[in-house]
């Protein structure tokens, strides 16, 4: 290590935390270098003659141009920015920043005949190199085309901001226009701090234990770095780079783009991290290798203080994808745990892993890697500077610090991008092949995201070479080369495998679903089992145990009746509350401005939705599981008209947020999180995943860490009252009901149904009852069996009791309970509109302690009442005793049905001998009737109109098969 190398990093080591607020500078003295600008500071000493670090933005400006205006409005940004007047000098040999006073306005003015002319201009200008210690890191150039017509072009050289900077830029410059021209003052609120406050304050904070720890997570993560560019490569490397790139474009249909952007939900993705995983994969295809490291950038703007602030925030991120296998699957699910733990740990410094990893040298810019891929934020779409029409001009960059590196970003619902290849490596052809190449594999992946990576694309040739592929297996070879089953019982176990997913043969260590199976045939799966093997798996066992081995070892120790698939989870352990999750004070105004419901988009949350624009005037944040705000707003609209409540729910009064129940700060930025937090009156928090089959650990982010993150939001600022939505099965007891559940009773750990969705709906109402033991006004809310709206007839097919009836359509058949053909439960079947308007009701009372409601019907309905109205709108329902229903169950199993409608068989019935125990769910209600006393909210009777209303919304949607035409 140099010694220059060797003092920043026993400068960054040393010291102690800083505080959590950006203060102002006391002085004007020059001031250290941040992180990344001693990075951009580093590249340009070894680059000097390069304009590679110049960042570009042009406008064709359309018009009546006020140039006065225009002027008065760049010189008030060079005034209000200090970053597009500081320079940079050496102090004993370690950079600093001098922020100058008052600084010329760096603006050139020509004229040019006609655009073309004037772009090849500019394309030379913009990469004309900046002298970082004499001139500020920013020029503007203002070209005259034609009468009416310019060109302006904003070049910002790479230390002084960063992709965002130059965003603030343009919609800064456009407001201080609009307003000139038309003689007003500045309207731009002061900015809390400039650039060098964050710079000394940064250097403040990144030291100590804090950085130690940051450094040693880097450490484990990356290890040895394993070049991956020289494979694909045209060229020998050899040299220093040139720094010169070829572009290739990267575009999605809209249909791809859908497609993506529905993988990326199903694997709990970013979009981000799924195509990150598409170009990873490609890399992986072409290459073979597993072990790979690619470069990305984080925006590094998280305390509200940057927002408005131009200046380099960014920091460059080394990912490692060991990939442990050639799914695509595999790959997505190993880039987002990457993903994940690199955010978690951005704010280290990229030259200070290179100080302290030593990886040695390559000759290229980034030691770490040499291949990058970016994601671009969505360009503001204005399309005015005050009566001017403003229009972007391109400039391809032909300069890069990467061999290899993907800019992309979403654009009107498709994701487009373009790949820049170095000209020391690559021929444009190849650049041009790996850009058509990644649509294409992305759409074979998210098609079949089991299927091996190197059995896609075949064929698939890079430069000189064809990438490598699977050697193609004949029926007759074995498909792993794992060990054969070796008992009876895995035997049992792999021949159902390889029937239901095709395969010849299945190994004892091979993974169901790394074979291509899916929740679905899993179902189908358990039910051949049950045949076979007379053995009862709930759903989560497989989950839990999906290779032969595991899955075989269940199945013996439950027919030795030994306990099984249950979380070796603490539950207790689990519910402790952060202590910084404490409310500031009391909790404030009463009146209803602002709130926010989770779960928006989901069954529930729209009937909330419309029960709180109708009884309140509160504006409503809805917080909807997407990526992007226009993707939050379809899912949240194709919602409310599926449930059919368009008349009910305006637009205006309607906030659509972007984010993800099961990501930290409910997939908000930091300064989204505490934006939100200070506007709140109040919490609904319905958001969940229900998926009764999946462990505690694949529903814990969902639905525990997502509470937790709720009542973070609720202490921030100031106290705000939380209302959640939970589930009657947190509190069923582990040896079953035997009365009605009490609304304010408890169960202990050791009590909790073992599979995953009640436990973390145990563990998510201890954690409210913590918040409220704290002062945070909380309220628990368990709704009863809720099987549709008795105003609209909307429901859920995918509701237990649903499943249920749709199983019974499908088989024309009901079971009776053993040796009693007239068997018959009363049922708790209670309105979702109910449900939804007791619930706002209840929240508006003052809340003094923490309260549970049971929003459950107090008028049970017979199932024999169901079945009669079935039977009347000509469906055939026989009567069959458990044994002939167990026939037809494991019948359709093998039939060819659809996975879908196997499954429900299968959730449903654990036994497939009998009818499932609707009748025994029974919930107290005296807390809500006590609530509700007063109030005009009944709950109505499920009669014939009811049941006819929710029968028609399924046949109109296609959810149920229709009854036999000659009924």
């Amino acid at each position: 290590m140099s010694a220059t190398k060797q003092r920043l990093l026993d400068k960054w080591l040393s010291g102690v935390d800083g505080g959590e607020t950006i203060p102002r500078r006391v002085t004007a003295e020059p001031v250290p270098l941040s992180f990344a600008q001693e990075r951009m500071w580093f590249l340009a000493q070894l680059n000097p003659d390069s304009g590679y670090l110049n960042m570009v933005e042009t406008l064709r400006l359309t018009g009546a141009l006020d140039e006065d205006a225009l002027r008065r409005a760049l010189e008030q940004l060079v005034r209000r920015h200090a970053s597009l007047r500081t320079v940079f000098t050496a102090d004993d040999g370690d950079p600093v920043q001098v922020v100058l006073a008052d600084v010329p306005l760096p603006l050139v003015v020509t004229d040019f005949d006609g655009e073309r002319a004037a772009i090849e201009w500019l394309q030379a200008e913009c990469q004309r190199p900046f002298d970082l210690a004499r001139e500020p890191s920013v020029r503007f150039h203002l070209v005259r085309t034609g009468p009416g017509d310019r060109l302006l072009m904003t070049t910002l050289h790479h230390i002084a901001g960063d992709g965002l900077s130059l965003a603030i830029l343009c919609r800064e410059l456009f407001a201080l226009y609009a307003a000139f021209e038309s003689g007003e003052p500045d309207p731009l609120p002061p900015l809390p701090i400039q650039y060098p406050d964050f710079s000394e304050w940064q250097r403040g904070r990144l030291t100590g234990q804090l950085l130690r720890d940051q450094v040693d997570y880097w450490r484990a993560a990356l290890g040895e770095p394993v070049p991956v560019i020289d494979q694909l490569a045209d060229h020998v490397r050899h040299g220093e780079p040139s720094l010169r790139v070829v572009n290739a474009p990267v575009r999605l249909s809209a249909e791809l783009s859908a497609a993506v952007r529905a993988s990326a939900r199903e694997h709990e993705a970013t979009l981000f991290m799924t195509v990150l995983a598409g170009f990873t994969a490609l890399l992986h295809r072409c290459t073979g290798r597993t072990d790979l490291v690619l470069g990305s950038v984080v925006h590094g703007r998280d305390r509200p203080e940057t927002e408005h602030v131009i200046g380099m925030f960014a920091n460059t991120l080394a990912l490692r994808a060991d990939l442990p296998a050639a799914a695509f699957t595999d790959v997505l699910r190993v880039v987002r745990q990457t993903c994940l733990g690199a955010f978690s740990h951005r704010e280290t410094p990229i030259d200070l892993l290179v100080a302290e990893l030593k990886p040695g040298r390559n000759h290229g810019q980034n030691p770490l890697f040499q291949v990058a891929c970016v994601w671009e934020a969505a360009a503001e779409e204005a399309d005015r500077m005050g009566a001017v029409r403003v229009a972007p001009v391109d400039f391809e960059l032909d300069a890069s610090e990467f061999d290899l590196v993907l800019h992309c970003w979403e654009e009107g619902g498709r994701i487009n991008g373009v790949l820049r290849g170095s000209t020391d490596l690559f021929r444009q052809e190849t650049v041009d092949r790996l850009a058509g190449a990644l649509p294409d594999l992305l759409a074979e992946a998210v098609a079949d995201p089991r299927r091996p990576v190197l059995d896609l694309l075949p064929g698939l040739e890079i430069g000189a070479r064809t990438a490598p592929r699977r050697t193609e297996r004949t029926a007759a070879t074995t498909p792993t080369a794992g060990a054969e089953p070796g008992t009876e019982t895995e035997w049992a176990v792999a021949e159902v495998f390889a029937e239901v997913l095709g395969r010849p043969s299945v190994a004892a260590d091979d993974d169901f679903f790394e074979l291509g199976g899916h929740s679905l045939r899993a179902m189908r799966v358990l039910l051949r089992l049950r045949k076979r093997l007379g053995v009862d798996l709930a759903p989560q066992t497989f989950f839990d145990a999906p290779t032969v081995g595991a899955l075989a070892a269940a199945i013996d120790r439950a027919r030795d009746g030994a306990a099984g698939g249950a979380d070796d989870i603490d539950l207790r352990a689990e519910a402790v509350l952060d202590p910084e999750i404490t409310p500031p004070g009391p909790a404030g105004r009463t009146e209803l401005r602002e709130v926010l419901l989770t779960g928006a988009e989901s069954f529930y949350g729209v009937h909330v939705l419309a029960e709180l624009l109708a009884r309140t005037d509160a504006v409503v944040h809805c917080l909807v599981e997407a990526e992007e705000p226009e993707q939050a707003e379809e899912l949240l609209s194709a919602a409310v008209a599926e449930n059919r409540l368009e008349p009910r729910v305006a637009p205006e009064r309607l906030r659509v947020v972007a984010g993800s129940l099961r990501e930290p700060l409910l997939g908000l930025s930091r300064i989204g999180f505490d934006r939100l937090a200070g506007k709140l009156d109040a919490i609904y928090h319905l958001g969940c995943e229900s998926n009764l089959t999946y462990s505690y650990r694949q529903l814990k982010a969902a639905n525990v860490d997502a509470t937790r993150e709720v009542l973070r939001l609720a202490t921030r600022g100031r106290n705000k009252p939380v209302h959640y939505m939970s589930s009657p099965s947190a509190l069923i007891h582990r040896d079953g009901i035997s009365a009605a559940l009490p609304e304010d009773g408890r169960l202990d750990p050791a009590e909790v149904l073992s599979t995953g969705y009640p436990r973390t709906r145990w563990v998510a109402e201890e954690m409210v009852r913590a918040a409220s033991g704290r002062g945070v006004p909380a309220a628990i809310y368990r709704p009863g069996r809720i099987t549709g709206s008795a105003g609209t007839g909307a429901g859920q097919i995918d509701m237990a009791f649903w499943k249920f009836i749709r199983s019974c359509l499908e088989l024309g058949a009901i079971p009776y309970r053993s040796g009693d053909p007239g068997t018959d439960v009363d049922l708790d079947m209670v309105p979702m509109d109910y449900v939804a308007a007791a619930l706002v009701h209840i929240s508006l009372r003052p809340i003094d302690d923490l309260r549970t409601y049971h929003l459950a019907n107090p008028r049970r309905i017979r199932l024999r009442t169901v079945i009669d109205h079935l039977r009347a709108a000509g469906y055939r329902l026989r009567a069959v005793d458990g044994a002939e229903w167990s026939e037809l169950v494991q019948s359709a199993a093998d039939d060819g049905r659809p996975d879908d409608v196997v499954s429900s068989f299968a959730a449903l019935q654990s036994r497939a001998a009998d009818l499932p125990r609707f009748g025994s769910l029974r919930l107290d209600t005296t807390n809500t009737l006590a609530a509700l006393a007063g109030s005009a909210i009944r709950c109505p009777e499920v009669d014939d109109g009811v049941l006819a209303g929710y029968l028609a919304f399924f046949l109109d949607n296609g959810l149920l098969k229709p009854p036999p035409e000659d009924a």
